[in-house]
């Protein structure tokens, strides 16, 4: 019920998160053409009182008695637009844009409108824009044609246009994407502490299933071990005692797991650094493994080609280490395993290869096998006995030791696990029992 509802919520502030950004979008979009349209308006009055500034000269008598001998309106208008002054142009257009806060940045002239041809103009490499320009005033009194139009064209109007509105844009898509990443932060921080949460229930499940057939022939053992038939004869004490032993050790091997899990997660345990022979270590763990492994017709080989096995780590914990990946490989082989384990090295450290020719897995679920509690699924979770830790722990404390793990597996071909030791990644020191806190 909570996860339907969840879904729900999820997708309704989905929705709701949608229409605001679609909202924004429009409202930006509104807030700009508003903006263009204030600076067209702006930049049309300036252009008009340049245009009045330039009909009151041309009106002044002292002016025009040097530009005509006879009373002709028409030709004086001509003479005096070509000959105006580009000095005088210019601090009038800069006059006026300065007063109204336009762009700084324009490019103007004069052209005759029949002709296209400038009488006038800043920068003739904007030719055509000025030709095509928003921004035109004729320059015509009353009853005179237009036939003389003053232009101005702003290559930066629009940069211009945003950055008067650079800091409320900027503020709605902070706040936006704050709001965005707060909800993705609460949704995936969800949808983790479920998975994590089922993860662990399946660990619980595990793990009770586990610990009760060990207790449950531990349990049957002993009352026949009461029975005073079978104490009278001690080959059939012998065999029960130690049937009663071997159960007792896969019960500690089992709570071992669960208690490093806890040490693991608290980050507090030791590494007692010792120098250590790789190569002897893998032989010891394969022998203990080789009677399990040929019990199920399969076989261990050995390509133990380091030229250096040499590494400082802990004894214990890289037996660990050796022990988990070579019960997986055991494990996930369906019958007759075939497993092998190299070693190669270079400068660094020392690489441990051991590959099988199990079930596999496929490549989107290699991301996640190191992570604790996680277990793929592969129909029955009893199918593979194991609490999903192995993994885990194998990973924790090659990071411990400045080394690292990957592994490469596909579907029904078999899974190839790679264990990096370095040899001196961490602090030595010429005491053989040095300890370090992790």
């Amino acid at each position: 019920m909570r996860s339907k509802v969840f879904n729900v919520i999820v997708i309704a502030t989905t929705i709701a998160l949608s229409g605001i950004i679609v909202t924004q979008y429009f409202w930006v979009k509104d807030a700009l053409n508003i903006k263009n349209d204030q600076f067209y308006q702006a930049a049309h009055l300036g252009l008009k009182r340049v245009v009045n500034q330039l009909m009151a000269l041309q009106n002044d008598t002292s002016t025009a008695s040097k530009f005509y001998a006879k009373p002709n309106r028409h030709n004086y208008h001509t003479q005096f637009i070509q000959s105006l002054n580009p000095e005088l142009i210019r601090e009038m257009i800069s006059s006026e844009f300065n007063n109204l806060e336009l762009c700084e940045t324009y490019h103007y002239g004069i052209y005759d409108k029949n002709t296209e041809r400038f009488i006038l103009i800043n920068n003739k490499e904007y030719h055509n824009e000025l030709l095509h320009s928003d921004h035109l005033e004729p320059i015509s009194c009353i009853f005179q044609e237009n036939q003389f139009i003053l232009a101005v064209h702003f290559p930066l109007q629009q940069t211009y246009v945003v950055s008067k509105m650079q800091l409320y844009i900027i503020l709605s898509a902070v706040f936006m994407l704050i709001v965005i990443s707060g909800f993705w932060f609460v949704a995936s921080s969800h949808l983790r502490q479920k998975k994590l949460s089922e993860m662990k229930t399946d660990f619980v499940n595990n793990m009770t299933h586990e610990l009760k057939t060990p207790i449950a022939t531990i349990s049957v053992t002993s009352e026949l071990l009461m029975n005073e038939d079978i104490q009278k004869n001690p080959e059939r004490v012998s065999k029960y005692a130690t049937i009663i032993f071997h159960e007792n050790q896969r019960l500690k091997n089992q709570v071992e797991q669960v208690l490093h899990v806890a040490i693991l997660d608290r980050g507090d345990f030791k590494l007692k650094l010792i120098s250590l022979d790789i190569h002897e270590l893998i032989n010891q763990t394969a022998e203990r493994f080789y009677i399990t492994v040929s019990q199920r017709n399969g076989n261990i080989q050995k390509r133990l080609n380091a030229a250096n096995s040499i590494v400082l780590a802990d004894k214990n914990h890289v037996i660990n280490v050796l022990n988990n990946l070579l019960d997986n490989a055991n494990k996930y082989s369906p019958e007759n395993p075939q497993i092998t384990i190299s070693t190669y090295s270079n400068k660094k450290g020392v690489f441990v290869s051991i590959d099988d020719m199990g079930i596999g897995m496929a490549e989107k679920n290699t991301k996640d096998i190191f992570k604790r509690f996680n277990r793929i699924p592969t129909g029955d979770i009893h199918n593979v006995k194991g609490f999903g830790i192995g993994l885990y722990y194998v990973k924790t404390i090659l990071v411990a030791h400045g080394g690292k793990i990957s592994v490469n597996s596909k579907p029904g071909k078999g899974s190839s696990f790679v264990a990096f030791l370095p040899f001196n990644n961490l602090k030595q020191s010429n005491n053989p029992d040095e300890s370090r806190q992790v």
